[in-house]
């Protein structure tokens, strides 16, 4: 009997966990509000610096990561080693790679800092944006693809005016899991002097200061729920397009 009420207390747990979510977070708002007031001038720098990052790395890495999935699609050996490579890439600790890219930028000048982060954040948003590209280019419809060869279009063509626009919405899919993905790494930038929100968060476990803890973990929280969001509704507007047409 006990057991059956926890188990109904769980699901009922998930089924409204993200309204859960809402009403701690706007808790967590209230409580932080003095600290957000007191601070919002810094608030605004390291929201700004957190920003940067994400925009500064998000056009190389979708100009490669789209770059190599066009490169890959219609090779099955080179797309099991380019999407291996980039498996592996996502798995390594952030800190760790920010260790082994010191020795390659010091000599530089950019050992530390925004740099490294701006590079990190390309090597990480790689899996999902080449993946993404990949499938979304090979998971077009045959008839599609036969009406279009019929209609006389080349190679080149079918991809730049069949392909690529089909593919859109699955591509915006994968930019959007690599722009929230940034969003946590670029956090951990902070550790290298990269800036950003991340000094809250470092700055309050070193201080043993819960309030500034907290505030950053938050802010780069809200940031990326943003951030998908605004992406979210960029998807659905390529996707009606696309059923539109």
């Amino acid at each position: 009997m006990k057991t059956g009420k926890l188990t109904l207390l769980f699901h009922l747990v998930l089924k409204n966990l993200q309204w859960i979510f809402a009403f701690l977070s706007i808790l967590l708002i209230i409580h932080l509000l003095p600290f957000f007031s007191l601070y919002y001038d810094h608030l605004t720098l390291l929201t700004w610096q957190h920003l940067r990052m994400i925009f500064l790395a998000m056009p190389p890495a979708i100009f490669l990561g789209v770059g190599s999935g066009i490169l890959i699609y219609r090779s099955q050996p080179r797309a099991s080693i380019v999407l291996g490579f980039a498996s592996i890439m996502i798995t390594v600790p952030s800190i760790a790679l920010f260790g082994a890219m010191i020795p390659f930028l010091a000599p530089l000048g950019a050992g530390v800092g925004t740099v490294p982060a701006v590079i990190a954040l390309i090597l990480y948003s790689q899996l999902p944006i080449i993946r993404n590209t990949y499938v979304g280019l090979r998971d077009i419809s045959p008839s599609i693809l036969r009406a279009a060869r019929g209609m006389g279009l080349s190679p080149i063509h079918i991809l730049l005016r069949i392909r690529l626009p089909l593919a859109a919405p699955v591509i915006l899919s994968g930019i959007r899991t690599a722009v929230v993905l940034g969003v946590g790494v670029a956090a951990v930038a902070a550790y290298i002097g990269g800036g950003g929100l991340g000094r809250w968060i470092f700055g309050g476990i070193r201080r043993t200061y819960p309030d500034m803890m907290l505030a950053g973990a938050l802010v780069v929280s809200l940031l990326a729920i943003s951030l998908d969001l605004l992406l979210a509704q960029l998807q659905k507007i390529l996707t009606s397009k696309g059923v539109g047409s």
